[in-house]
């Protein structure tokens, strides 16, 4: 309670002033987002041109996922990214419309012999620290019918993947595939099976106790629509996120695009 009470003194003492820098915390998450990534990645490159179409500015935080969702509850950003919707987090954050969806696939060592989700359990899976695996992985998991090694960073996982430490790794197909570029296996080493287990969406949140939550999600959401039917979201996603394979089942082909342009 005392902790709640101390949020909202934060809020209050910050709302008569209409602040024209943001504080946004996310977690280091290619090729998603990222402090090395071009434009620190595509969520914080759309992002800052959805607060510069309101003549807004983002100062971008990084923290551990798990740390990213506690500190907005406690007020210390104005909102977070990207966070999957779910009924529990809802009570407490307030979301934007979608970012970018997303589908996820199981990874696999390009010589196994899983062909889907029925082959897991009995198998061990590589996961983030502080994040969960896709729905229909994360129940087995829960259920105690799938063994999870946790790592710090994707290409752990990748690494882990290619030496038979782990038997899958089940991600989204951006992340999936850029963890698997950055191993010392190579992409060739890797393939997906069985089509995508999941489909989700990705967004940007603030704190439900926060007064200005509705009204900037309402402003967020405008804005970003209106860039949608411009097509300036469409280019970001062609620009900063890698391309995929045509064949999911198979390693991409192209390289990531690599603009010249570098956040900080």
């Amino acid at each position: 309670m005392r902790r709640i009470v101390w949020s909202l003194l934060l809020w209050a003492c910050a709302v008569p002033a209409q602040a024209t820098l943001w504080r946004v915390v996310t977690n280091d998450f290619p090729p998603y987002v990222g402090a090395d990534l071009p434009q620190q990645g595509f969520y914080a490159a759309l992002i800052r041109r959805v607060l510069a179409e309101q003549s807004l500015q983002m100062e971008l935080h990084y923290q551990p996922p798990a740390r990213v969702r506690v500190s907005i509850l406690e007020g210390q950003f104005d909102a977070a990214f990207p966070l999957l919707r779910t009924t529990e987090r809802e009570r407490d954050l307030v979301f934007s419309d979608p970012l970018l969806s997303v589908r996820s696939y199981l990874f696999v060592r390009a010589d196994s012999t899983i062909t889907g989700l029925a082959d897991l359990p009995g198998k061990r899976s590589c996961h983030l620290q502080g994040s969960n695996q896709p729905v229909p992985v994360q129940r087995m998991v829960d259920d105690g019918i799938v063994k999870i090694e946790r790592v710090a960073h994707t290409p752990q996982c990748f690494e882990m993947l290619a030496r038979g430490r782990v038997d899958f790794v089940a991600l989204s197909d951006y992340a999936g595939w850029a963890g698997a570029r950055q191993s010392t296996a190579g992409l060739s080493a890797f393939k997906t099976v069985g089509g995508p287990i999941a489909y989700g969406y990705l967004h940007l949140v603030w704190p439900r106790q926060d007064p200005r939550a509705q009204a900037r999600a309402a402003d967020f959401n405008r804005v970003l629509a209106d860039l949608r039917r411009r097509g300036v979201v469409k280019e970001l996603e062609q620009t900063l996120l890698p391309s995929l394979p045509e064949d999911p089942d198979q390693p991409p082909t192209k390289p990531v695009k690599a603009p010249a342009e570098r956040g900080r």
